[in-house]
């Protein structure tokens, strides 16, 4: 577990003239569009990054984050479940929509609009590409009871006894 808070704001293109590299943590509290998808706000999320340019010269970002035992809901019983979630990256930083477009297809764009990189912001958008498409238990018992005939239960028909009435009125 790294120990040191990533400062907020960043100049990425410094740190890939230098070949910098940084790691420490984020608050998971400071992610709010992750933690939209989570059922607790509290916990760090590990970082490493790794700033270069590539052969073409472009600001490069690798690295991974990370986080253990985060609270999610399970998408059969809605109880919660623990998950480890980890995030490679490869972000390069672009200036207008048309370098975004030239990019090769390894490197996911990061549109730069000032000269400041918003560190929250972008390790926010990695983890929530890296949630789960759909977390369960892997013993969940709501699964075992859907579409098992043995447990559905027949439903009265709400009109057996307008058959009697019309039956009389004959």
């Amino acid at each position: 577990m790294f120990e040191t808070p990533l400062p907020r704001l960043l100049d990425p293109r410094k740190l890939c003239d230098g070949q910098q590299s940084i790691a420490g943590y984020v608050e998971l509290a400071a992610l709010p569009g992750f933690c939209s998808y989570l059922l607790s706000d509290q916990g760090r999320v590990s970082v490493e990054l790794h700033f270069t340019r590539d052969r073409a010269h472009r600001p490069i970002i690798t690295g991974k984050t990370s986080i253990k035992d985060v609270q999610v809901s399970c998408q059969r019983c809605l109880e919660a479940i623990s998950l480890d979630i980890m995030a490679d990256m490869s972000v390069a930083i672009v200036l207008t929509e048309e370098q975004a477009e030239k990019l090769p297809a390894e490197f996911d764009p990061w549109l730069l609009e000032d000269r400041k990189l918003e560190m929250n912001e972008l390790i926010d958008h990695e983890m929530i590409l890296n949630i789960p498409i759909v977390a369960y238990h892997a013993d969940c018992q709501v699964a075992a009871d859907v579409g098992n005939p043995e447990t559905v239960q027949e439903k009265p028909n709400p009109f057996e006894g307008m058959q009697a009435l019309l039956q009389k009125d004959k």
